[in-house]
Order: C-alpha cells, then sequence, then structure tokens
C-alpha cells in the first residue's frame, strides 16, 4: 500500500515542481475555472512532449 501511495506522491510533486517553472502561473490573472484549464494544457503538453501520454 505504501509503495503504490509513494508512486503517486510523486508523479504529483514533478508535476508541481514543473508547474512551478512557468511564469504565466506566478499571478494568475483570471478567474480560478481558467486557471484550472491553463495547468491541464500545460501538463497535457508535457506528458505529450516527455511521452507519457497513453491517449
Amino acid at each position: 500500500m505504501n509503495t503504490a501511495h509513494a508512486k503517486i506522491r510523486a508523479c504529483s510533486e514533478r508535476a508541481i515542481a514543473f508547474l512551478k517553472t512557468w511564469k504565466i502561473l506566478t499571478k494568475p490573472h483570471c478567474r480560478p475555472r481558467r486557471s484550472t484549464a491553463i495547468v491541464q494544457a500545460i501538463l497535457a503538453l508535457h506528458r505529450i512532449d516527455t511521452g507519457r501520454y497513453a491517449g
């Protein structure tokens, strides 16, 4: 159980670290719903770029 939790946590921590490198997210000037869409798009592009996109 701990191993499964650690894998999920490591993936999440890498994603958060990656998002922190994007300057657009340091001071969002839009609604939270729009920010969510931006974050989802950035992570999708990152997954495609790193070859981890399964769909």
